[in-house]
């Protein structure tokens, strides 16, 4: 045999060598998820009284749509039931959107005395929650109808504290209504779940002192994933669902910390053509229906099949 046609054999054998260990990183990846103690039944039909979402019921039925008039940078989302549509923000420029649950812009807002914004959670009316990772802040800001800026100025804010790696910080928001709690979630380092009762009648212009808890269950110390990008609770159950973004997995556990499902969002999965490559937002709607954000501009809708 040839020299070269040595070295081309050669080379098909690293190729194959390396797709087998990758195939099998990927299978014990998933095949721990679904084998987790206490969590086998992750993959299975839960029972008609089980109140959750089930993920892998999921489909997307909208697939990695360029949101037309933002280039880049788009982040948080939260879904208002008030006005049925979307609310994102974007971190470089600062500014919040409004979307339609199809993914359509209908306004843009420079968001003022922000650093980099990270989350955001529709409170009630017109307020919100920001999160500003590089301040590790959460601001409450109105954003009504006709609003075109925002300022945090005089805005009621809870710090939570110094972060030696300031962009690993604050990264996403929740809001229970039942439990009027706000979550929070770190990225990483620590990995966090962090809550507070913030009703809209304790805050103030201003520091508001707060009393902020880490959700202390094996769970976060468990799950299959290095970081955390979003959270959002449902709003019919309360369970919450947490966002991944470098595995690009979404989960689903219950208050008590119990692994209820999961959901990969890679290619041939959940109806997706391809990976969603950097998952960053995550809304529920009061419908059940899920939606994701990516950077740099791409949208995602699932709904769950029929049937």
């Amino acid at each position: 045999m040839r020299k070269g046609s040595q070295s081309s054999v050669r080379q098909r054998r690293w190729v194959v060598v390396a797709a087998l260990v990758v195939l099998t990183a990927l299978y014990l990846q998933w095949h721990h998820i679904v084998a987790m103690p206490g969590h086998a039944h992750a993959w299975q039909s839960p029972p008609p009284s089980a109140p959750a979402a089930h993920l892998p019921h999921y489909l997307a039925s909208i697939d990695a749509k360029a949101v037309s008039g933002i280039a880049d940078n788009l982040s948080g989302l939260t879904y208002n039931p008030e006005t049925k549509t979307l609310f994102a923000v974007t971190n470089r420029p600062p500014q919040i959107a409004e979307l339609t649950t199809d993914g359509a812009l209908l306004r843009l807002a420079p968001l003022h005395g922000a650093r980099d914004t990270e989350g955001i959670a529709h409170i009630q009316g017109d307020w919100f929650a920001i999160a500003d990772e590089r301040n590790n802040r959460i601001h409450w800001v109105q954003f009504g109808k006709g609003v075109t800026e925002v300022s945090l100025d005089n805005s009621p804010y809870v710090q939570l504290g110094d972060i030696a790696i300031k962009n690993f910080a604050l990264e996403g928001l929740g809001w229970d209504a039942k439990r009027q709690q706000l979550v929070a979630v770190t990225e990483k380092w620590p990995m966090q779940v962090l809550m507070m009762e913030a009703p809209l009648s304790r805050l103030k212009p201003g520091p508001v002192d707060l009393k902020v808890s880490v959700w202390d269950v094996p769970a976060v110390e468990d799950m299959p994933s290095t970081d955390l990008a979003a959270v959002e609770v449902d709003p019919r159950s309360g369970n919450l669902l947490l966002l991944g973004e470098e595995s690009s997995m979404l989960y689903e556990y219950s208050r008590a910390g119990d692994l209820l499902s999961v959901m990969p969002l890679w290619a041939d999965m959940a109806g997706l053509a391809n990976r969603i490559p950097q998952p960053e937002g995550l809304a529920m709607d009061n419908g059940g229906n899920i939606y994701i954000v990516s950077e740099p501009n791409l949208f995602y809708k699932f709904e769950r099949k029929r049937g």
